[in-house]
């Protein structure tokens, strides 16, 4: 009987012991992200990097939680996980109204978007108004969105073409099975630099709409409470310099990381 306390005792005093030792584990707030959207977030060695993370990771960090990352999939899956609570927050992306009923918008926002149109070097479009566009073939990724009212239009009036990826979507519009791509600007310029394909591809001149991009906090996660802690944070006059300098940063990086290669589709 005598050992079986001592034992009990041991263990108590042990496992006492250990929670003293053990740190204290901040708060683990879980989030997803485009992986095709540099500088603000893309794919690199499966693993999400860029301007939206940096500001996510430092903004939780500065209000006392840690940020995971979910590893880099579809857009649409990431959407997905934060309509359902799977994950916390959307690192950034379009306010539109399908997301706002299942998203809190974080203000302010932390970057902006230009989404602009993709055409093969001898193409005679001329954009001016989105009329232009009407019964073109037009490619978009999968789960993108520029807004619930240009998304609208493009269903409507055009030939719209949905693929897995902005990689495909150029393919297709190299062998003339599209007329023109939406995408953002500056990934736009990234991919079709890296892809070797800048004597086949370009921009048109002009925006097809701006918007601006925002951290977005699923309605089911159990961190809300901490919304208004964030904000205040992304508000300070510090924040929004680090931001630009991070752009830059991140649009630099991305270009050493993706070296011009030669793709087999734009060598012909």
């Amino acid at each position: 009987m005598v050992l079986c306390r001592f034992l009990v005792l041991l263990m108590c005093v042990t496992a006492g012991a250990w929670a003293k030792d053990k740190p204290n584990e901040r708060p683990l707030v879980r989030a997803c992200g485009h992986p095709a959207a540099p500088p603000m977030s893309w794919d690199h060695e499966g693993q999400l990097i860029g301007v939206c993370v940096d500001a996510a990771r430092l903004a939780f960090s500065a209000i006392g939680l840690a940020l995971k990352v979910e590893p880099p999939g579809p857009w649409s899956r990431c959407q997905l996980m934060v309509e359902t609570g799977e994950v916390d927050v959307n690192l950034c992306g379009f306010a539109t109204d399908k997301r706002r009923e299942y998203a809190v918008m974080v203000d302010p926002p932390v970057g902006r978007n230009e989404a602009v149109l993709i055409v093969r070097q001898q193409s005679s479009l001329v954009y001016k108004s989105w009329a232009d566009l009407h019964g073109l073939r037009i490619g978009m990724g999968r789960g993108v969105s520029f807004g619930s009212e240009f998304d609208t239009y493009l269903a409507q009036h055009t030939r719209l073409d949905i693929a897995i990826s902005e990689t495909h979507n150029l393919q297709k519009l190299t062998l003339n099975r599209l007329d023109a791509v939406i995408t953002a600007r500056i990934a736009g310029q990234q991919l079709i630099r890296s892809m070797g394909c800048e004597g086949q591809l370009r921009l048109l001149p002009g925006k097809v709409i701006e918007g601006q991009l925002f951290m977005q906090m699923s309605k089911r996660s159990k961190h809300l409470a901490v919304l208004p802690q964030l904000s205040s944070f992304l508000k300070q006059p510090a924040q929004a310099a680090w931001l630009q300098d991070q752009q830059l940063a991140f649009e630099n990086k991305y270009a050493q990381l993706h070296p011009a290669v030669q793709a087999e589709f734009c060598g012909r």
